[in-house]
């Protein structure tokens, strides 16, 4: 096999020179985790002994982190290597240890909370206020110490159903293409829709879900088990529902919540069937069925890029940003912070990750297409979220949350998609940007809401404590589909299984942030497009700093208004008219 050129490959030799060095930090981690159990009924005996254990945990988590993410990193790319597992298990080994014998240290500084608010009051706990603000607004779903102690246990037999999903791995048919039967699995399902022969999407489209179908009540029982799990830990919090115990975490209302579902699956779904009354014309398509949706509009644009044509591409579009975030980009070429090409044993996909310590890494398959490039700027986006973030404030504050986490990687897909369409004249070119940037539009902003529409009403009657069946799940998916395609489109009685096969209804009320994410990105890249760049700089350096709502608040969007929201789907709108305008022109 062919050798990458290192200068493609990342350098995690910068995290850990040698097997010795990772050796000795996990001397010095099991070092300070025993010091710190050692402190178990101190911890506020003076300001001194508190700073001094948010110090030492803070440096603790540190220490695992470098640990842990530089060993899942090593074999990402190399996962037969021996010693990297053997790092990996007792990195893995060693958090989880940490958490055991930690368990305790909640519990004491909850029950010391009047001792630790005079010591916050002192410009030297300045740092801790906001992290005992996010444990102590816990305060009123807390439960006895005997109890915390029977959740925690009960926790592990409740995140059953999300494992075993995980692990079932359901078998497929091959599909006949051009007289060869080719592979079926989740990643080449979505090729097969994109091909030009309807036999070959129906033959693809049947096939998969037919096995959905075979096991439907094993998966019925898993999604009803996980709602149940969570309803369970609302109840015994006195959440009055899972919603409410989910948005709790991120200082959301229920009223967010349906503001974004409202958005998508009333007020401008119409917007929606549009786009596929427009598909079904410029495709020619006597009947659209659900497996027609993933054909390409644009004509066959055969784009192609080298790394460092990629580069030279995302200097220019990410300008907006300023002269340090470029140098950044430099900085993560040159420095190799990524790992671009597949190689036999490199897992797939692509990511940003790194810890406190490190500069950020970034993992991609590079094939050189367009999705490469888009890719790699929003992993890029992700990266750059997380050196400010960590440069600005210390580890107990840098890290953010998944409700914002998605914000920065889509500024910079949106910019990217600007500043193509703009400097490009080829008109075939555009049609093709703009239909990607369509199918992203409609996958966040519309797609997710109505998964979030079916997961609220799964739990909604398993709080009412009624009876949930396979036919009763897939029922109401298959009517949601309907709702949500409009008369442009056939949905087949097969998608109802559709709902057996999404991960996220098992993240717990996790697909609205996608819709919210795309939102605040658009005003945000809205604004840094006329100039207006420094609110969104300074979102990137809060971290983990405040609760995530107020830090878009004073960036100036403000994501509990509606305004945001109709912002972005008229903006979807605007790209679906530019794309008919631009097609028709083309194919007259």
């Amino acid at each position: 096999m062919e050798t990458i050129p290192t200068q493609y490959t990342w350098d995690l030799e910068a995290m850990f020179a040698s097997q010795e060095e990772f050796d000795e930090q996990m001397k010095e981690a099991k070092k300070l985790l025993w010091e710190l159990k050692a402190m178990e009924g101190h911890i506020c005996d003076s300001i001194q002994s508190f700073c001094s254990y948010m110090d030492k945990d803070e440096l603790l988590g540190c220490f695992l982190e470098d640990l842990v993410v530089y060993a899942k990193m090593s074999t990402d790319v190399t996962a037969s290597d021996e010693a990297k597992q053997k790092n990996l298990a007792a990195a893995m080994t060693l958090m989880q240890q940490a958490s055991i014998e930690l368990n305790f240290a909640s519990l004491e500084l909850i029950h010391h909370k009047d001792t630790i608010q005079t010591y916050l009051a002192q410009d030297v706990c300045k740092d801790y206020r906001f992290p005992m603000y996010e444990l102590f607004r816990t305060l009123p779903h807390r439960l006895s110490d005997e109890q915390e102690q029977l959740l925690s246990e009960v926790q592990e037999l409740t995140s059953a159903a999300q494992e075993t999903f995980q692990s079932f791995r359901v078998e497929f048919e091959p599909v006949i293409v051009d007289g060869k039967e080719e592979f079926l699995n989740g990643a080449t399902y979505h090729e097969f829709l994109k091909n030009k022969n309807e036999t070959v999407r129906k033959e693809a489209f049947e096939k998969y879900f037919k096995e959905y179908k075979r096991y439907e009540n094993v998966f019925a029982n898993l999604l009803v088990t996980h709602a149940k799990g969570q309803v369970f830990h609302a109840r015994q919090r006195h959440y009055q529902s899972a919603l409410e115990a989910s948005l709790f975490q991120d200082e959301a209302t229920a009223e967010l919540f349906h503001n974004v579902l409202d958005m998508a699956n009333k007020k401008y779904h119409s917007y929606l069937h549009e786009y596929y009354h427009m598909k079904k014309e410029l495709l020619h398509l006597t009947e659209q069925h659900v497996y027609d949706i993933a054909l390409e509009m644009s004509d066959d644009v055969q784009q192609t890029y080298t790394i460092e044509e990629c580069f030279d591409i995302l200097y220019q579009a990410l300008q907006p940003l300023g002269d340090e975030y470029v140098s950044l980009l430099r900085k993560a070429k040159e420095e190799r912070w990524i790992d671009f090409y597949p190689s036999k044993e490199k897992r797939t996909g692509a990511y940003s990750w790194g810890t406190y310590r490190s500069h950020p890494y970034i993992l991609t398959n590079f094939t050189g297409s367009y999705e490469s490039l888009s890719t790699l700027a929003h992993e890029l986006g992700h990266s750059m979220h997380s050196y400010f973030s960590n440069r600005a404030n210390r580890p107990m504050l840098a890290g953010y949350k998944i409700f914002v986490a998605e914000v920065a990687s889509t500024v910079n897909e949106i910019l990217l998609n600007r500043y193509l369409l703009d400097h490009t004249t080829d008109e075939k070119v555009k049609c093709s940007i703009l239909a990607d940037l369509m199918d992203q539009l409609i996958g966040t902003l519309y797609r997710q809401p109505m998964f979030a529409k079916f997961e609220e009403q799964l739990h909604t009657w398993v709080q009412n404590r009624e009876p949930v069946s396979s036919s009763r799940l897939t029922d109401y998916y298959w009517k949601l589909n309907q709702e949500y395609f409009g008369d442009a489109v056939i949905v087949d009685e097969l998608q109802k299984y559709g709902c057996y096969y999404i991960p996220h209804f098992y993240y717990n009320f996790y697909v609205y942030k996608y819709t919210l994410g795309m939102s605040v990105a658009l005003s945000f890249a809205n604004e840094i497009l006329k100039g207006n760049t420094q609110p969104y700089l300074d979102f990137l350096h809060k971290g983990g700093s405040e609760p995530c709502i107020e830090e878009l608040k004073q960036a100036g969007v403000d994501p509990c208004k509606e305004k945001v929201y109709e912002d972005a789907f008229t903006f979807f709108k605007k790209t679906m008219d530019e794309f008919y305008d631009i097609y028709t022109s083309v194919h007259k």
